[in-house]
């Protein structure tokens, strides 16, 4: 919904060039795990997984950006919201694909690029992730550390009684 109603503003020519931009970047970017995910899934729960991809992209830094109904909202528009919701539920309780699949996908993408780069004699460097698990208000937490932050703060400080 979200997809076909940018490209119909796109031929009235009303969309802004960033709409245009991004519509194109992310066709480009979604096109070969879409054609993976096509291999294990319905159709409309590829588009729903486009459209659901496209919807997160603009309205994450909303306040209810990332709420299922929400992006139902944005994915069917505003009167048929309980139906994006359920498509976006069915899509995510479909037992044909798991996040595991996504990740093999990034994953053998990377290496091909990396082998890429290899070839041609070009130096290839890896950015390390710095970011650390914050941990819960729990103390048996297991396999978590304190993090430096004021939560991390607060449970390490020594309360007395």
């Amino acid at each position: 919904m979200l997809k076909s109603t940018l490209q119909k503003n796109r031929e009235r020519s009303t969309l802004p060039n960033a709409g245009i931009f991004l519509l194109h970047k992310t066709d480009q970017y979604l096109a070969p795990l879409l054609c993976h995910l096509d291999d294990k899934i319905d159709a409309r729960l590829v588009r729903t997984f486009s459209d659901l991809f496209i919807s997160i992209l603009l309205y994450r830094n909303t306040i209810l950006g990332l709420v299922i109904s929400e992006l139902g909202k944005f994915i069917c528009g505003i009167k048929h919201a309980a139906a994006g919701t359920k498509r976006i539920s069915n899509l995510l309780r479909s037992s044909k694909w798991t996040h595991q699949d996504i990740a093999d996908y990034t994953l053998e993408q990377v290496d091909l690029y990396y082998e890429e780069l290899r070839r041609k004699g070009k130096r290839v460097l890896l950015l390390w992730d710095d970011s650390v698990v914050e941990k819960n208000e729990s103390w048996l937490s297991e396999g978590l550390c304190s993090v430096p932050s004021s939560k991390g703060k607060r449970l390490t400080r020594i309360r007395s009684g």
